[in-house]
């Protein structure tokens, strides 16, 4: 469940318009995954969207570390790590999306679980391969348009007298 909240409570903090500092991001995504409560951090996430500086937002996020259990330092430590891997994981998964998106509309035929599973030799690979064959295109386009306009003229004259 934890993770999963992570992954929700990222979703519903990209959909403001409120620019959350770093310091909140974490918060909300620790409260988020230590307490397990949706509806809860919905609300944190409301309250901090609609705080006007660091002091409003601070005693905020004071106000609901207090509703968190304290546990071991370990167990934090562990928890932030889980945390941080997940965010990781959301990103990576948003830039092998985009990067194939990317790539594709270039006319470079990927798919994204081929990006997943490739080096990046391979696909630089891929990519070279579709410029040469994009610039022979061009090229053999350029030469067609060429030899159309060439149209030679007749330049014989009749004498004049």
């Amino acid at each position: 469940m934890g993770l999963t909240i992570i992954s929700e409570t990222v979703s519903e903090m990209c959909k403001l318009k409120h620019s959350f500092s770093d310091g909140e991001k974490e918060f909300v995504v620790q409260f988020a995954f230590k307490s397990g409560d949706k509806s809860l951090t919905n609300q944190l996430i409301d309250e901090l969207s609609q705080c006007e500086d660091g002091q409003e937002s601070q005693s905020i996020m004071e106000q609901y570390a207090k509703m968190i259990d304290m546990k071991p330092m370990w167990v934090s430590q562990i928890e932030n790590l889980l945390v941080s891997i997940e965010m990781y994981r959301i990103e990576e998964e948003k830039a092998i999306n985009r990067l194939a998106e990317v790539l594709t509309a270039y006319g470079v035929d990927v798919t994204e679980e081929q990006v997943r599973r490739a080096d990046a030799e391979e696909i630089k690979e891929k990519v070279n391969e579709s410029r040469r064959e994009q610039e022979e295109e061009d090229e053999e386009r350029e030469n067609a348009e060429q030899s159309e306009q060439y149209v030679p003229k007749c330049t014989l004259r009749e004498p004049v007298l």
